[in-house]
């Protein structure tokens, strides 16, 4: 058996049946090894065109199945061009194996053709990066691999087997049973004493939150999360990525807060008097200012499987180390054995009070053009509960956050860690992929769009039926958002002339293309991409003028939110 086959058994025996990547010189081996298992279906090779592409596809797959996808790239380029997506991947938590092929190991360090630093350039972006040495190691990385990738907090892992031990044969092959590696997942910690004092805090608390990340999704704590929520009766809040843990139309739920969140989130995580992260860090782009979350002199209670989480950002008061799901169930344990909580009716008004009052900012009245609450309400309207929506990045990722419901569990997914634009295409391809029997959807930009937008001939080839809805406003939006408000009307270099056209763009391709001018055409078009059930795209023209709201200043605290739009003489107020 040659090192290529052995790789390609070894993929297999971990479960491994669809494979997004690139052939080339240096992991062409592999691509003859698995000839036989892709004509006779034991395997898919999703050939995508570009290896960030393929990244974000097994980036895709995996948020949407909860185990690791797999991509492939040769040397030198192809090993470059996987870095924004396994960084992406890696800053979202995200389980992907990249299998890079590598110069023969006589060639290295002489600049060969296509040499590269694989471990070089992939090391700081993923959780861990290998080269074999020797073909016997196969089996044992792969299978290393899979569990870095897939325990504690998920990550990107790269193994880079150079060409010539793909060449090499091997008569007797020892697979291994269990994974051997120095790399120990973070544990869970259940201590009895954190676990009192934070129920106790919980249960003193007269204005208490949760806020929950992406560690929540990871652990499947939704129904332990909702349960803490009850008992306590509290809002919960959530981190961009943290939408996808929370149905929207779960009565507690406020919405995502931040730098671009639902100000009403924002505002009731500020009047908090304490605060429980559930597998979420204290980013910057949740807390725009440490300082004006410390000023609140709230208890921060945090849930967190990585404990080097607990000194970035906010250092919490009390630090609970594990999986979300065991440690939310060990705290509801603890507060039932110390008693129930008295509803507190006054913070469940203010609550209700904030959302009455940000609600008369949030829908903007037609103006002579397509608003994006009313497209994204569309959207909802026409889709089944449980579709999955991608975004891609910028303002229409911005109003995916505010006015995009999702409503079942592991639904939503962009870029958030890393903002990289061009995620939302692949990443619905590699969700398709891996769930055919949802319908999904990547809600783009025109300019986020046009950054993968070639993939669509992969979709076309592979018939995989995703349906990307592109906001064509002509221009980088965001950027020129910040130019328009922040930086007294300088706009320069964002944007776009007349082309492409986004619909002969995409029937260039071979796919279905919609130009919906109204509500009623993109509900017409959402209806018809079901039904042809075929890689779609439904274009829908943006005043570039529309802003994302509610936004901050640049380096601005959450107190001084904008909501309104300051262009018109908007007075209306950030905080209530």
């Amino acid at each position: 058996m040659k090192g290529s086959r052995l790789l390609v058994e070894s993929l297999k025996r971990e479960g491994v049946k669809n494979i997004f990547g690139i052939p080339g010189l240096y992991n062409m081996p592999m691509y003859d090894s698995f000839f036989e298992d892709v004509n006779n279906g034991e395997l898919r090779h999703i050939l995508m065109r570009h290896e960030q592409a393929a990244v974000h596809a097994a980036d895709g797959f995996a948020r949407a199945t909860g185990i690791p996808g797999v991509c492939t790239a040769t040397s030198g380029p192809g090993v470059t061009n996987l870095i924004t997506g396994l960084i992406t991947a890696y800053q979202d938590s995200s389980p992907v194996v990249a299998i890079t092929g590598g110069v023969n190991r006589s060639s290295m360090g002489k600049l060969s053709f296509q040499e590269s630093d694989t471990l070089g350039a992939s090391f700081p972006v993923s959780k861990y990066a290998v080269e074999i040495k020797d073909i016997n190691e196969i089996p044992l990385w792969v299978k290393n691999s899979f569990y870095i990738a897939s325990t504690g907090r998920p990550g990107p892992v790269v193994m880079d087997v150079p060409r010539d031990i793909q060449l090499e044969d091997i008569d007797n092959v020892n697979y291994p049973e269990e994974p051997r590696v120095h790399y120990r997942p973070f544990r869970t910690v259940v201590n009895k004493d954190k676990l009192r004092q934070a129920a106790n805090a919980l249960l003193n608390a007269e204005r208490p939150v949760l806020l929950v990340g992406t560690g929540a999704m990871w652990a499947n704590a939704t129904n332990e999360i909702m349960r803490l929520a009850e008992f306590i009766g509290c809002p919960i809040v959530s981190t961009l990525p943290g939408k996808s843990v929370i149905p929207a139309d779960y009565p507690l739920y406020v919405g995502a807060m931040g730098y671009y969140g639902r100000a009403e989130a924002s505002m009731v995580a500020l009047e908090s008097d304490v605060m429980v992260a559930i597998g979420a860090r204290f980013s910057d782009r949740t807390f725009t200012s440490y300082d004006e979350m410390k000023d609140t002199r709230k208890t921060f209670i945090s849930i967190n499987l990585d404990p080097t989480d607990f000194n970035k950002g906010i250092k919490p008061d009390i630090e609970l180390q594990g999986n979300a799901k065991v440690l939310v169930s060990e705290l509801l344990n603890a507060m039932a054995l110390l008693g129930s909580k008295h509803q507190n009716h006054e913070w469940n008004k203010r609550v209700n009070e904030l959302k009455e009052y940000y609600s008369q900012f949030s829908h903007p009245p037609d103006d002579g053009h397509l608003r994006p609450w009313r497209i994204l309400k569309t959207l909802r309207d026409s889709l089944p509960r449980d579709a999955i929506l991608t975004t891609g990045v910028g303002q229409h990722q911005m109003w995916a956050e505010v006015y995009w419901e999702n409503l079942e569990p592991r639904s939503f997914f962009s870029s958030t860690g890393m903002g990289t634009m061009g995620f939302g295409l692949p990443a619905a391809m590699g969700a398709k992929v891996g769930r055919p029997d949802k319908v999904v959807l990547d809600y783009d930009g025109d300019g986020s769009f046009m950054m993968t937008g070639n993939n669509l001939a992969t979709a076309v080839d592979e018939n995989i039926p995703v349906i990307a809805v592109v906001n064509d406003n002509r221009t980088l939006g965001l950027v020129r958002q910040v130019q328009d408000m922040f930086q007294n009307k300088r706009i320069v270099g964002v944007d776009y002339g007349n082309s492409p056209n986004i619909v002969k763009y995409a029937e260039s391709f071979g796919a279905d293309a919609y130009d919906a001018k109204t509500y009623d055409d993109i509900a017409e078009a959402i209806k018809r991409a079901m039904h042809e059930n075929v890689p779609s795209v439904i274009r829908v023209p943006v005043n570039k003028e529309e802003l994302a709201l509610p936004t901050l200043p640049p380096g601005g605290k959450l107190s001084e939110v904008i909501v309104s739009d300051p262009r018109k003489g908007n007075k209306g107020n950030g905080q209530l």
